[in-house]
């Protein structure tokens, strides 16, 4: 009685499950005497085992045996009959099936099913008891005793489990909710939710895959492995699936994708980006776990989780849209206010000194008011260029924003900061297959005036030409330096005239000793891609 109780005790002092399974077997060792003792967990259909606990094997043991056992011979007699079974010798049995080589020699045997509840959750299986003897009537009674008070011990653990993770994905989905309203990036909120779920799984990896605009599928956000965010996923694994037909994949072999071959078992569930784009949301583990390592209320868990997700992304996607709209409402008010009334007194304040100037007869009043019609005719074309920036988009990757990055990070390499005209409604009208061959030609011609030309002032203009036939986009990179007759680098002008050539346009290169340097680069664009 007093061994029972320490027993009891002993298994149910601890409310982690697998802590407590082991504390089980080892207990119904101790209690009955047995050399060898085992826990078997019934698997959700009922008919085999999903995991087994064993007390007495060592692990070289067990790994010489190889794979546990799924619930045939005489342990599927108790999953089938769950009732204590007490033999003299197991071997001997008709329902017997043998043991694996490298298996220990067992004999005398004592089966007694644990219940949970009114469902039985496993079966306790004890062999050969020490000294050759064989298990009596008060090894059965206390062994059933131990089993009453286990099913209980692992209620009460799985109940506290359950609890506990709830609350760990109630924490993780209030983080992303919280994260969207904070505005953040997208990529950083993704990498948050990998974080979280597999804190919440306790699984090794975790890895968010988002289709693209070309259908690709590439990894947005790695907890666990770090190196392969922005990496290619083929799409004939079992992604596809996931991400075509949103169904959710249990994969307890190993995933067979690159970068992830070290997983051994997974769990992909559907994941909805940002457009409506498909996705998916894995989680694994690299370790072979005892049994089958998440239950049925995981996986709901982790689809509720993605889809909580998903719908916060979308509502801050949506907040952010109304803000931006917000912005650009404004902005088009300033941006006509700046159109229909300063640049208009700007053209009446210069046809009124143009026709002054006419009518003076000293020559140095004359020149005085010319260049105020200079001038005013350079403001207005900064306004125009600043009524167009507000006029486009909000982004901070548009081409506007992109030309002028590259003049100002070219001013320590040059000693000057260039001066940049963008005319038109470059954002809106400048297809995207021209773009990044665009910036790096604006890119080689500073780099080429910073190495070359000693300029103390560049000047770079943007433009989109409406009275050229065909229309067209034109780059200038003029400045004041040295120049030269023969450029001492050819394959910077080349590789400039290679990406002009490849869209049908033109280059030219203009310079002379002393008398600095043009870059001309154009290429022509559909009438459908230039605002009239």
């Amino acid at each position: 009685m007093r061994s029972l109780l320490d027993a009891v005790t002993a298994v149910a002092g601890n409310l982690d499950v697998p802590q407590t399974l082991d504390r089980i077997v080892k207990a119904a060792a101790d209690l009955a005497d047995a050399t060898y003792v085992a826990l078997g967990v019934i698997d959700e259909a009922g008919e085999g085992l999903s995991e087994f606990i064993t007390y007495g094997i060592d692990e070289g043991e067990v790994a010489r045996i190889g794979p546990f056992p799924s619930g045939h011979g005489i342990l599927g007699l108790l999953i089938s009959d769950p009732r204590p079974l007490r033999l003299h010798d197991l071997r001997a049995h008709p329902s017997s099936s043998g043991f694996p080589p490298h298996h220990p020699p067992m004999s005398s045997f004592l089966g007694v099913p644990v219940r949970v509840g009114s469902r039985v959750f496993g079966n306790l299986y004890l062999t050969n008891k020490r000294g050759g003897e064989d298990f009596t009537d008060e090894d059965e009674d206390a062994v059933v005793a131990l089993a009453g008070a286990a099913g209980v011990a692992v209620e009460n653990a799985r109940l506290y489990a359950t609890v506990h993770r709830r609350e760990q994905w109630l924490e993780a989905t209030s983080q992303i909710q919280q994260a969207f309203l904070r505005r953040v990036d997208l990529d950083t909120a993704l990498q948050l939710l990998t974080e979280n779920a597999r804190q919440a799984l306790q699984a090794d990896v975790a890895v968010v895959v988002l289709e693209r605009d070309d259908d690709a599928l590439v990894v947005r956000a790695v907890a666990g492995e770090p190196d392969l965010v922005g990496s290619t996923l083929p799409r004939e694994s079992a992604l596809a699936d996931v991400v075509e037909r949103g169904a959710t994949v249990r994969l307890a072999e190993g995933l067979r994708i690159p970068g992830l071959d070290s997983v051994v078992s997974a769990l992909l569930v559907p994941f909805t980006g940002p457009g409506e784009r498909g996705g998916a949301l894995l989680v694994g583990t690299r370790t072979v776990r005892r049994g089958r390592w998440l239950g049925d209320e995981d996986v709901q868990a982790l689809q509720g989780f993605a889809a909580q997700a998903a719908i916060a992304m979308d509502r801050a996607q949506a907040q952010q849209d109304r803000a931006a709209l917000a912005v650009l409402a404004d902005r088009d008010r300033i941006a006509r206010d700046l159109h229909d009334v300063v640049i208009q007194r700007l053209f009446a304040t210069g046809l009124m000194l143009q026709g002054t100037a006419r009518r003076a007869s000293d020559p140095d009043i004359v020149e005085r008011l010319s260049s105020a019609v200079k001038e005013l005719d350079t403001t207005i074309l900064d306004i125009r260029g600043s009524i167009f920036d507000l006029s486009g988009s909000t982004r901070s990757d548009d081409l506007r924003a992109q030309l002028r990055k590259v003049a100002a990070d070219s001013q320590a390499a040059l000693g000057v900061r260039p001066h940049l005209v963008l005319e038109g409604a470059l954002d809106s009208t400048v297809p995207e297959r021209l773009r990044p061959d665009l910036v790096a030609v604006l890119v080689e011609a500073l780099s080429n005036a910073a190495r070359h030309a000693g300029a103390g002032r560049v000047e770079v203009r943007v433009a989109l030409d409406a009275a050229a036939e065909p229309r067209r986009l034109v780059l200038e990179v003029r400045d004041d330096g040295s120049g030269c007759a023969v450029p001492t680098h050819e394959s910077g002008l080349r590789n400039m005239r290679d990406r002009a050539s490849a869209h049908g346009g033109g280059f030219e290169f203009v310079s002379s000793a002393g008398a600095g340097a043009l870059v001309r680069w154009w290429v022509p664009l559909p009438h459908s891609e230039i605002e009239d």
